[in-house]
């Protein structure tokens, strides 16, 4: 079993909380995980699941969690499938007031739901469990993030023995634990159930979306997936699928909340005055994402992979929110583009206001011109603590001197 970074986290949070909830996509781990935490906690286990389980805290939800707290902390899996045990849950934590009363695992983010915030508030802890990051599955002892943070961020231990072609494999298997290493036949007909059970099954639990619209968010899938690592625009979606601008917008937060796609978003202050303010696209998977694109790791070391690029970026991007979600550092993380097109693939804000601004480049050689968008950021904002990376395909930690501004450039194969 690969062990989770986030563990140790959310074991610690179960003694400072009465409720501590895991969220994040089907088939990330967060059954295993809970189960693990919920064993070594003595904590009795319920799944949703369970028919049977399900239809008696669907009968009677007052008395299911009046009953099952009584003596013991309890772990309830998939608690988005009965949105309104959450007040009974507020109720008996407020009753009987124990630390780790609740450990839940959702697998989409009813949490951002403001009633069900307000009413959880001072009492709970919640955390996002993404699939395997790559310092898990090859077990290394390391955060991105707080690497970048640090005083020798460009001192990476880089593997030797990483290829290119490792670095690849990465990007289009992605990190779903039970699909990294299944071959291709087998690893196709994973993601096809996959997406048909969360668009025909989970939106229904979070959202009354008529089945006939289903087709709808098929093809938005498709048409976000051919865009990924791109700008939304809103208005070019709604057009190339036949549907009204605030239909999509209202599908494209229906995805978000599934944990499928995420859009970042512009960074921007006071000293920004000229900045595109449209988000960006990203998939939460980069298999997924190069699934359904159609590619795979052959055509991609032949070069004949036209998105690779944009999916480097999202494995990225991928990688980055892993990290985030057990890092030391308190981050946020925008893109950055100004009405004169230079632009920044990811803006790095900690909680102390320091930058550190990433450039992907998925091809082996750098040049200066690589570095427009970081310096013409670094010029712009007026930040103590800024660093400037190109991440590239290359093997090589190396600086760049542009006017006044140190930059570096890092090898991608750090994240794997």
């Amino acid at each position: 079993m690969v062990h989770r970074k986030i563990e140790s986290t959310i074991v610690e949070m179960l003694k400072y909380f009465r409720v501590v909830a895991i969220n994040g996509p089907r088939q990330s781990g967060k059954t295993t995980l809970q189960k693990k935490i919920s064993k070594e906690k003595d904590m009795n286990y319920y799944t949703f699941d369970n028919e049977d389980t399900f239809d008696l805290a669907t009968e009677n939800t007052e008395n299911f969690i009046e009953n099952i707290s009584k003596d013991k902390n309890v772990a309830i899996d998939e608690v988005q499938m009965i949105p309104r045990i959450i007040s009974e849950i507020k109720i008996a934590v407020d009753t009987k007031n124990r630390k780790g009363m609740f450990l839940l695992t959702g697998s989409s983010d009813m949490f951002k739901n403001s009633k069900i915030k307000e009413s959880l508030a001072g009492r709970m802890a919640s955390f996002n469990l993404y699939p395997l990051s790559y310092s898990e599955i090859n077990n290394r002892d390391i955060n991105i993030i707080d690497k970048l943070f640090s005083d020798d961020y460009n001192k990476f231990e880089i593997d030797k023995k990483l290829t290119e072609e490792d670095f690849i494999n990465a990007v289009i298997n992605g990190g779903y634990p039970e699909v990294y290493e299944l071959p291709q036949k087998a690893k196709k007909a994973w993601f096809e159930f996959y997406i048909k059970s969360r668009i025909t099954k989970d939106i229904a639990t979070i959202e009354n979306v008529n089945l006939d619209k289903v087709s709808h968010l098929d093809k938005l899938l498709k048409v976000l997936v051919s865009q990924v690592a791109s700008l939304v625009n809103y208005s070019n979606v709604a057009n190339s699928i036949e549907l009204a601008d605030k239909t999509v917008r209202k599908y494209i937060q229906l995805l978000e909340a599934l944990y499928i796609i995420k859009l970042v978003p512009a960074y921007s202050n006071n000293q920004l005055k000229r900045v595109i303010k449209k988000p960006k696209v990203h998939f939460i998977d980069s298999g997924l994402a190069s699934f359904l694109l159609n590619v795979d790791v052959k055509a991609s070391m032949e070069g004949k992979n036209k998105h690779l690029g944009n999916l480097v970026e999202t494995f990225v991007y991928s990688e980055l929110i892993k990290h985030q979600s057990y890092s030391e550092e308190s981050v946020e993380i925008y893109h950055f583009r100004d009405a004169y097109d230079k632009e920044v693939d990811f803006v790095i804000e900690s909680s102390s206001g320091d930058i550190v601004a990433l450039e992907i480049k998925s091809g082996s050689s750098i040049k200066k011109e690589q570095f427009k968008g970081l310096l013409a950021l670094a010029k712009t904002i007026k930040v103590k603590n800024f660093k400037g990376i190109v991440l590239y395909g290359g093997d090589m930690i190396l600086p760049f001197k542009l006017e006044k501004y140190q930059f570096w450039a890092i090898p991608l194969r750090v994240l794997i």
